[in-house]
């Protein structure tokens, strides 16, 4: 096998080809789980409180308990795209404790809440086509040297080249295919996944009718783009029968941030809550593979790779809201939020090098608004609840980042513990274009939650 290693040096002038979009958009969506009565409401519970994942929405939740908690969710999750695919995990986990004071009560909180999205690859296949990636290739190489399409940013042109899919004739100046006329068959298939932790330390007062609060973040999201491309079949006329190109573009950002938040009872049935967090500084480790297999007719077969390994400082975005929620005398309550993320103005921050690529992102990412609406019914030792949440596209692209989330769920409250049951469904809906036929493909994905979380009051 061949292995090209990419450094830094070598492309700080030329487009970032490879790099999915799908790692900054989503910087600028919210995490869509957490326990399951913050789930079941849509998680519109930044004006009422009383729960773990809340606190990491807006930090002055955490002065709303009297006594200290412990809590901790399990989840079971179902995504269905070309396929389905199931997992289970441990979304959330809680810990805090409440201590009064003259006037009031002071608050800490540890939270721990994580948000996976990994369907099954989407897939397209295809016999007798009347079209290849090969003809791609060749209208894509504008009669360039191997050299230049490589500076150009044109890896998969490359790849092909070194894979000996394609040939330049260094004479003519010209290219011409090694795998001859139209494949028997081709597969397509794409692959994406978005992870998103997070752990918060918490500390909050309450005075009378207002609470504020202070939230040190650190987050750790995983983004991941796949494309693979199979084509067998071709003529004995050239040297390749098959080849297959498989590429995965994948990012790891990890930082801080800061969180501030207040909730104020405006009566007593009546409260508002606002929140803020940072913008802020964060590594992103990004990782560009492209591998090569070619068969042929007289040869043993060939692999080529192209590898990238390249560090970053990013700008994660601010984000800002605001929540009212109505309190039906103990017997439940109606409630809503709005948050925005704005557009991210310079994502790449260092190198300074690539400012022309972070620019280039930039024009391709949007602002994000985020709606939640929930409502919850108490009757007795029972809580029945309803919610939906609604998270905006992060750039020009259908790219997953955004959803739908429909949810509902119940409660029960003993003496010191609570056992609360959550069901979710969101549908994200993403859109390509073919990359052999240029063709529309929808890339639909619904997901299924069920969530249980059990909290015990510690005094």
């Amino acid at each position: 096998m061949k292995i090209f290693f990419i450094g830094i040096a070598f492309f700080t002038n030329y487009c970032l080809f490879g790099q999915s979009i799908l790692h900054f958009s989503n910087l600028q969506t919210s995490p869509w789980t957490g326990s399951a009565r913050y789930l079941s409401t849509g998680g519109a519970l930044s004006a009422l409180g009383n729960d773990g994942s809340s606190i990491m929405d807006n930090p002055a939740n955490a002065s709303i308990y009297r006594a200290g908690e412990f809590s901790i969710s399990g989840l079971n999750q179902t995504i269905t795209s070309d396929g389905l695919k199931q997992n289970l995990s441990i979304p959330q986990i809680h810990f805090g404790s409440a201590y009064d004071i003259t006037g009031g009560v002071l608050s800490f909180s540890f939270d721990f809440r994580q948000s996976r999205w990994q369907p099954q690859p989407w897939r397209k296949f295809e016999a007798s086509p009347n079209y290849s990636m090969v003809d791609n290739w060749l209208d894509g190489t504008n009669n360039n040297t191997p050299e230049e399409v490589l500076g150009n940013g044109n890896y998969d042109i490359y790849g092909a080249y070194q894979a000996y899919v394609l040939e330049f004739d260094s004479i003519q100046g010209s290219w011409y295919p090694l795998a001859n006329d139209l494949p028997k068959s081709n597969l397509v298939t794409i692959n994406r996944e978005i992870v998103k932790n997070q752990f918060q330390f918490t500390g909050a007062i309450r005075i009378k009718n207002a609470s504020i609060g202070y939230g040190l973040e650190f987050f750790n999201n995983k983004t991941m783009d796949g494309l693979s491309i199979l084509e067998s079949g071709f003529s004995q006329s050239g040297i390749t029968s098959e080849f297959s190109m498989n590429s995965i573009d994948s990012a790891v950002s990890r930082g801080f941030r800061v969180r501030l938040g207040s909730i104020v009872k405006i009566t007593k049935d009546l409260r508002w809550g606002a929140f803020w967090s940072s913008t802020s500084i964060s590594k992103m480790q990004w990782k560009y593979r492209l591998l090569f297999n070619s068969k042929f007719f007289d040869y043993s077969d060939e692999s080529y790779e192209i590898y990238r390994n390249e560090e970053f400082e990013i700008v994660n975005p601010q984000s800002f809201g605001t929540s009212l929620a109505y309190i039906f005398k103990r017997k439940g309550f109606i409630s809503a939020e709005y948050k925005y993320y704005p557009k991210i103005q310079t994502p790449i921050q260092n190198p300074i090098s690539w400012s022309n690529v972070s620019d280039e992102i930039s024009q391709e990412l949007k602002g994000i608004s985020e709606l939640k609406t929930g409502a919850e019914i108490r009757n007795g030792i029972w809580s029945y609840r309803v919610g939906y949440r609604y998270s905006g596209n992060g750039s020009i692209y259908s790219d997953h980042s955004s959803y739908n989330q429909y949810s509902l769920g119940v409660g029960l409250r003993g003496i010191s513990w609570n056992f609360d049951l959550a069901l979710s469904h969101s549908i994200r809906n993403g859109n390509v274009n073919h990359p052999i036929n240029s063709e529309s493909w929808r890339l639909n994905s619904s997901h299924t939650i069920f969530l249980g979380t059990y909290s015990l009051r510690l005094r």
